[in-house]
């Protein structure tokens, strides 16, 4: 018994423990500036910090992550002062000013919402199909820049388009909402999915290591 009681102390111990390096995403969180190789440094606040990045940029400018991911590739010092070099469009974001970034179709946009749920906006080349009135070039397809709106669910990691549909699959994780959600008529739910999406993120704050 005694024994048993003991695992069960320790193991409450260590779900303190890791409660208490946490805390809950709010807007006086502040990130670390720098890159992030992976989503798990975001999540961790654990960036490759600017003084490890070997670069020709001024580092005191204030847009010098801006200017940094610009370049084809990024140089900087690992844990053990090893210069890495990696192509730029492999990590998978960054911080600057405070503001976190997220690469997405080979673009850094910046993270207009954070939380479980976060909400950004990039600009992404859309097919048109052109038919020339003349008759000529009859079939060609161009493309048009269009500004459209995306989910990243730190849940799963994915990125998904912001819409009606996606919204209903990730209310799903709470019950109440998604029946009230589901309750509202379907020319009502385009209007609200970014209340929703911000009333999740209040039930469901989005944990984050403190460092």
């Amino acid at each position: 018994m005694k024994i048993f009681l003991t695992i069960i102390y320790s193991f409450f111990s260590l779900i303190t423990l890791a409660q208490s390096d946490s805390i809950a995403y709010s807007r006086d969180y502040e990130f670390n500036e720098g890159f992030f190789l992976a989503v798990d440094q975001f999540k961790n606040n654990d960036p490759v910090l600017k003084k490890s990045i070997i670069s020709g940029i001024p580092k005191d400018q204030l847009d010098f992550m801006k200017q940094l991911v610009e370049q084809k590739n990024i140089v900087f010092a690992d844990s053990k002062g090893v210069e890495q070099k990696i192509e730029t469009l492999t990590i998978w974001g960054y911080c600057q000013n405070r503001s976190v970034y997220i690469n997405f179709n080979k673009q850094f946009n910046k993270l207009i919402v954070i939380g479980t749920l976060c909400h950004f906006t990039a600009m992404v080349a859309t097919s048109i199909g052109f038919r020339d009135p003349m008759g000529y070039g009859a079939g060609l397809n161009n493309t048009v820049d269009e500004l459209k709106q995306y989910v990243f669910d730190t849940q799963t990691n994915k990125v998904f388009d912001f819409n009606v549909k996606n919204m209903e699959m990730l209310l799903k994780n709470d019950t109440i909402l998604y029946d009230q959600f589901m309750a509202l008529k379907k020319r009502e739910k385009p209007d609200v999915i970014f209340v929703y999406l911000r009333k999740f993120n209040e039930k469901h704050p989005l944990y984050l290591l403190q460092k």
